[in-house]
């Protein structure tokens, strides 16, 4: 294996969105990971052509003192590189593997973090799920971000026009659950008009007036208008009116 198809990254960032993980110029989807292990990084080999090539410059030197320096880099460098390769293979990271054969490992100080990421990453791509969105920092002692659940919880202001809108629609999703009880105690209960109902409720809880038009419109072609006519459901009548008319 050459150095090219292993490549390490420490003190970096991924982001995981939607079967893809994305981290500084690199972007790879869940689908082509063939295998993803904790462990110490795939073994680089020994650069020997780099060393024969500063063997060979030695050899064909002429002065002395520029030979004697080759031949002590010669030496030096190879116990340099065995001890920052000893060095590496202590340190254990997340490894990716994809389909193409490369291998990119992330490396963080903290191995009980580097576990618990790696953890993390190996239960979403087992459920392969779209809804999640993390991101996983390797600097330092490590950081997860959940940006999943911050995106689902609306706003503060969102919320509080909710709970106004809520407030202002009490009257007619009362006359609404008392449409609801007339249906119910039908000898034929239609489940549609029940089913209408409910969600012209949630609607309005919710404030969502595009549903709102849509279930109003439907209160018309079903003829349920009549009913509320006879039943002197005043609030609800003049709602629909208004988004209907």
């Amino acid at each position: 294996m050459t150095n090219q198809t292993n490549i390490r990254f420490i003190d970096s960032t991924i982001t995981i969105e939607k079967n893809t993980i994305r981290w500084e110029n690199h972007l790879i989807k869940t689908a082509s990971i063939s295998q993803i292990w904790l462990g110490s990084c795939t073994d680089k080999p020994f650069p020997v052509r780099f060393v024969l090539i500063l063997l060979l410059i030695a050899l064909s030197g002429t002065i002395p003192g520029n030979i004697i320096g080759i031949l002590m880099a010669l030496v030096l460098y190879p116990i340099a590189w065995f001890y920052w390769n000893r060095k590496q293979e202590n340190s254990k990271g997340i490894n990716f593997e994809i389909s193409s054969g490369k291998i990119y490992s992330f490396v963080c100080n903290n191995e009980e973090f580097t576990r618990q990421a790696y953890d993390l990453i190996s239960d979403l791509i087992s459920k392969n799920s779209t809804a999640s969105k993390f991101q996983i920092s390797f600097l330092g002692d490590g950081k997860i971000i959940d940006n999943s659940e911050k995106e689902k919880e609306p706003s503060s202001d969102s919320q509080m026009a909710n709970v106004m809108a809520s407030r202002l629609n009490e009257p007619i999703i009362r006359e609404l659950q008392n449409l609801f009880t007339h249906y119910t105690q039908n000898n034929e209960i239609n489940k549609e008009i029940l089913s209408l109902i409910e969600k012209t409720i949630q609607s309005l809880n919710a404030n969502d007036k595009i549903e709102m038009a849509k279930s109003f419109s439907s209160f018309i072609t079903m003829g349920l208008i009549k009913d509320c006519n006879e039943l002197g459901l005043n609030a609800l009548i003049n709602e629909i009116k208004a988004n209907i008319y």
